[in-house]
This record gives structure tokens, C-alpha cells and sequence, in this order.
């Protein structure tokens, strides 16, 4: 399977929340990084601590991929779209904390994944955080009239 075959099928499980087997795309050295909150989790651990997160925040979280390019034979840059109602507390790191606000939001996202023997090793994620925290407390400001 190529690099991007492996990319579209490790969102197809998130979706499917087939979580054990897209771990099996992932090299037990993995590195992912999560530029906007500074995050850098290792291995399957670290992949499933990530899903987690944003699971207990977003627990009806789809991913809808708009663009899928490979960089060349080791990286593919793969772009999204999550959408989910954000049911708990969205938690990435120490210093990055919203709590639940019942909101249903959506945000752009850029995953560049690096793969060496057909495994992920590396994920650097790219979203905007501030607009993140804009689309879940714009409900907030609402209804106590901010």
C-alpha cells in the first residue's frame, strides 16, 4: 500500500473508531507533534492518549479529508476538516484547556505525516487554536450575552 493509501485509511478508522488498527500504522517510535499547543507525544501511546483527547472532548468527532497530497515518497500532507459538538473538556497539553460548552463546531486541520517501511512516524499537526477557542465560546459569549 502506498503512503497515501496508508494516510486515507488511518482517518477512514478514526472515523470508524477503529482505533487498535490504525495504531498498526504506527511506528512504536512515532513522534507527533502538535505545532499550536507545543504537544510532542511518542508511539502507539501517544497516538491513542491524542485520539483520547480529543474523543472526550468531541465524542461524535468526524474527520472529512479535503485534500490529500504526497510530498514526495516519505510525506504526505493530508488536510481536514473536523466537525464534532464538543460534549467535554478539551484538554492538549498543560496550557490548553476549554471546557465543554455544548457547542458544534468545525476547523481546518494539516496533518503532515512522515512514513518510512510503510509505517507513520512522524505527524506534525496545524490548526489555529485561537479560532479553535472562537468557534467553542462563541456560544458562551451568546447566552450570557457578551
Amino acid at each position: 500500500m502506498t503512503s497515501a493509501g496508508i494516510a486515507r485509511r488511518y482517518y477512514r478508522y478514526f472515523n470508524e473508531r477503529r482505533f487498535d488498527e490504525a495504531g498498526e500504522f504506527v511506528h512504536p517510535e512515532a513522534t507527533f507533534h502538535y505545532v499550536p499547543t507545543k504537544q510532542r507525544l511518542v508511539g502507539r501511546a501517544g497516538y491513542r492518549a491524542l485520539v483520547a483527547a480529543w474523543l472526550i472532548a468531541f465524542e461524535d468527532a468526524m474527520l472529512e479529508i479535503t485534500a490529500l497530497e504526497e510530498i514526495d515518497e516519505h510525506t504526505v500532507q493530508v488536510d481536514f476538516m473536523g466537525r464534532g459538538t464538543h460534549t467535554g473538556d478539551l484538554m492538549l497539553g498543560e496550557e490548553f484547556s476549554i471546557p465543554a460548552t455544548g457547542t458544534q463546531a468545525e476547523l481546518v486541520f494539516r496533518d503532515t505525516l512522515t512514513f518510512r517501511s510503510g509505517f507513520i512516524v512522524g505527524s506534525r499537526l496545524e490548526f489555529d487554536v485561537d479560532e479553535l477557542r472562537a468557534r467553542l465560546m462563541a456560544r458562551t459569549r451568546e447566552a450570557s450575552g457578551v
